[in-house]
């Protein structure tokens, strides 16, 4: 018997893409055709699913444009190993222990161990986002809201844009948080709720060592985790699965904060190696080591003794009133940027996920006043970053973060994730991949700098 020839697979336009949506599977009036005179039906790719490889195509191809970007034209690891220059040789100092992870290995080690930690942290928050992406799919990969979710994910604010351009000590806080989460939507007994909350906290407390910011943080989003997702706890477990979780770390940091100690500039500054790193506004000009074959440029570097010291451990040595006073010196107009750019891109981010979703943020906010008390104590112990840091941006992505990731583990057990989308909800998924993709935002993540 003669084979059917299949039509050739062809990728669609962006703006056939714009323009397909859940109508776009009805059979065509040739098949009805062709079925009724008895001919064998044609196999076809539903016009959603190419539209889907398309997208994905095009999330994979503006990430590859965006590692291009850090690894050879706008490096900012300057900026990054900032965070891993001192240890504990001359005291208790906050940030201590991540330089004490790096002197664990050979002296001319040190930079390729701190690059590799800082790979490391990315790496693991994209496993922990793959896993996300699982959990989304997992019930039914046939969904069209699922699919269109676990498409979204990728490109959020705080996704991978931010594991490439941001990876700061507080992206180990985020796949912690993220974990924590997934483990109190999964839990079944208060006893294994205990444990993961303890662990969490025991986690958290461990990392405010490497980042003294790190438990204020994700503070909202583990009381939101045990609040919204721990369904059968009564409140008076969820208090206490929320102090658990949280307290461990508020306490080291205010420990960190009171024995933490300072004017010892000059010895933690005797600690931090010479050698010149990628710095986009460095003092010197180098031929491309990478990418030369490309680029045939020059690129920035810094000697990363000199920036750490001149730049850096400044501000190691402030006290909460003395960073106070250096972020009010920064200038409203440019600090008004900042927190408006970082507004933005919080309400867009919870927009996004709630096109997605089709669950109401009302439904959520139900769940949070039954620990209302907590979760606003939750949320005050951020205000002291927007206080002692310039980088307001940057906490206003992290706070989308904690609603976001609870907004999305909360919706994929809800019967409107079987919804077919409407158009509106299509061509709003597909503009916000689009653009979410192709901007750096975890670049913008930096504007307080």
């Amino acid at each position: 018997m003669k084979g059917v020839a299949r039509p050739a697979f062809q990728w669609p336009s962006l703006a056939n893409a714009l323009s397909l949506g859940p109508a776009a599977d009805v059979v065509s009036t040739s098949q009805i055709r062709d079925n009724a005179q008895g001919a064998a039906p044609k196999q076809r790719i539903p016009e959603h699913t190419r539209a889907f490889f398309t997208l994905l195509a095009w999330v994979i191809g503006c990430t590859a444009i965006h590692l291009f970007i850090v690894l050879a034209v706008y490096s900012n690891a300057v900026v990054l190993l900032q965070y891993y220059a001192v240890n504990y040789d001359y005291g208790f100092v906050r940030r201590g222990l991540a330089g004490e992870l790096i002197s664990l290995f050979p002296y001319f080690d040190y930079f390729t161990v701190a690059y590799a930690i800082v790979w490391a942290s990315a790496i693991t928050w994209i496993i922990c986002l793959a896993v996300l992406v699982w959990i989304v799919l997992s019930p039914d990969p046939s969904s069209q809201r699922r699919r269109m979710l676990a498409l979204l994910i990728p490109v959020l604010p705080f996704s991978l844009s931010y594991a490439v351009y941001n990876s700061h000590p507080e992206i180990w806080g985020m796949s912690a948080f993220l974990l924590f989460s997934i483990a109190m939507r999964s839990a079944c007994t208060d006893k294994s709720k205990v444990i993961y909350s303890a662990v969490y906290g025991v986690l958290t407390a461990v990392l405010a060592l490497i980042h003294e910011a790190i438990p204020v943080q994700f503070a909202l989003g583990a009381v939101l985790a045990v609040t919204v997702l721990s369904k059968d706890s009564s409140r008076s477990m969820k208090r206490v699965l929320s102090v658990v979780a949280v307290a461990p770390g508020v306490l080291t940091l205010f420990l960190i904060a009171v024995l933490g100690r300072r004017n010892i500039g000059n010895d933690l500054c005797a600690q931090v190696p010479h050698r010149f790193i990628d710095d986009p506004v460095g003092t010197v000009s180098v031929p491309h080591s990478r990418f030369g074959f490309i680029l045939h440029q020059f690129q920035r570097q810094s000697d990363f003794h000199d920036w750490v010291c001149e730049k850096t451990l400044p501000f190691w040595q402030l006290d909460i009133f003395g960073a106070a006073r250096v972020v009010a010196s920064y200038g409203f107009l440019r600090l008004l940027i900042s927190i408006v750019l970082g507004i933005i891109i919080g309400v867009v981010t919870i927009a996004a996920v709630r096109n997605v979703c089709a669950v109401a943020l009302a439904s959520l906010m139900e769940e949070v006043r039954t620990n209302r008390v907590l979760v606003a104590l939750a949320a005050l112990l951020i205000i002291p970053l927007f206080i002692t840091g310039l980088d307001w941006t940057r906490w206003c992505t992290l706070i989308a973060l904690d609603v976001a990731i609870i907004y999305i583990l909360y919706a994929i057990d809800k019967p409107e994730m079987s919804e077919s989308p409407t158009r509106r909800n299509w061509l709003m998924f597909v503009v916000t991949v689009v653009v979410f993709a192709a901007i750096p935002l975890g670049d913008l993540n930096n504007a307080g700098y």
